[in-house]
């Protein structure tokens, strides 16, 4: 079983997932199909709960523990792994007031960000969303939701302030930052606003968890390459799922499409070879911070 870094309800599902699909495959049966037809349910209820999205209900579990063959040790440790994970309390976004505001993909990336081992963001023409002061969230919010209630502005602010917890809790997020001159040049909510902005990312780069890279204007096309991205990595074997977050106009798209993790960890270090390197972030930050 793989060791969870961060204890959550996520994790403990994909560990799980891991456990049924291995004990399917040294049972003999090396095809979702050909099980979940001894199993008498569907090959997509199989591959969801392989895959670490759902539970299986009691009578599922009994009948995949019979049919591969587990012995009473490795039921009792199952079991308890599935106790583990449905003891856990419901996590912060899960609150009344976040599922009013957030709901099918844009709720997706809070258990997976905090679920991650490690993040890779490109945030474009932004301040990363897990550096931003609230300030500079706020001056965001209050453009790009004008026509949203005050009260949908306010808890928007406040879940992506509840995020920044994963980049200080034990064992932290180990965070990846690309994003574009621009983001920093951008006087978002004013002088005094930007300033506390780029301080906040100054004292953070020193962090030993993250990692900030500028993309400067004197990188060409890619100082261009505004779309945000995210890949996340989880703790684990090696092979573990990674999970892709892009942003699209309308909504967040999140894929674990091996194809498509390929192409935008390499779109990320495509970037990153253009990029600053940490110091000379740094340097950029103080240099634009003087001239406010």
């Amino acid at each position: 079983m793989s060791a969870s870094v961060n204890t959550n309800a996520l994790q403990i599902l994909r560990d799980l997932g891991d456990e049924l699909r291995d004990v399917r495959i040294a049972a003999g049966y090396a095809s979702q199909v050909v099980a979940a037809k001894k199993l008498k349910c569907s090959q997509n209820k199989v591959s969801y709960i392989e895959r670490g999205k759902r539970w299986p209900d009691d009578d599922l579990l009994r009948r995949m523990f019979d049919l591969y063959g587990v012995d009473d040790a490795k039921r009792a440790e199952i079991r308890a792994l599935i106790r583990a994970g449905k003891s856990i309390r419901k996590p912060w976004w899960e609150a009344t007031e976040y599922r009013e505001v957030f709901s099918g993909a844009s709720m997706q990336p809070f258990p997976l960000e905090d679920a991650a081992e490690r993040g890779w963001y490109h945030s474009g023409t932004y301040v990363p969303g897990l550096l931003q002061t609230r300030a500079y969230t706020t001056a965001l919010v209050s453009f790009g939701q004008r026509d949203e209630s005050a009260r949908h502005r306010e808890v928007f602010i406040d879940a992506r302030m509840r995020r920044q917890d994963v980049l200080t809790r034990p064992r932290p997020l180990i965070l990846q930052a690309t994003f574009l001159e621009a983001a920093l040049r951008a006087v978002v909510g004013g002088p005094e606003v930007m300033r506390e902005q780029l301080q906040q990312l100054r004292g953070t780069a020193s962090r030993p968890n993250i990692t900030l890279r500028a993309i400067p204007f004197t990188a060409g096309v890619p100082a261009t390459l505004g779309a945000p991205f995210t890949l996340f990595d989880f703790p684990g074997p090696a092979d573990n799922r990674s999970v892709v977050i892009r942003e699209t106009s309308r909504s967040d798209e999140v894929t674990e499409e091996a194809s498509v993790v390929r192409m935008m960890r390499r779109r990320f270090t495509d970037l990153a070879e253009y990029a600053l390197s940490p110091k000379d972030t740094v340097r950029l930050i103080e240099e634009i911070e003087t001239s406010l």
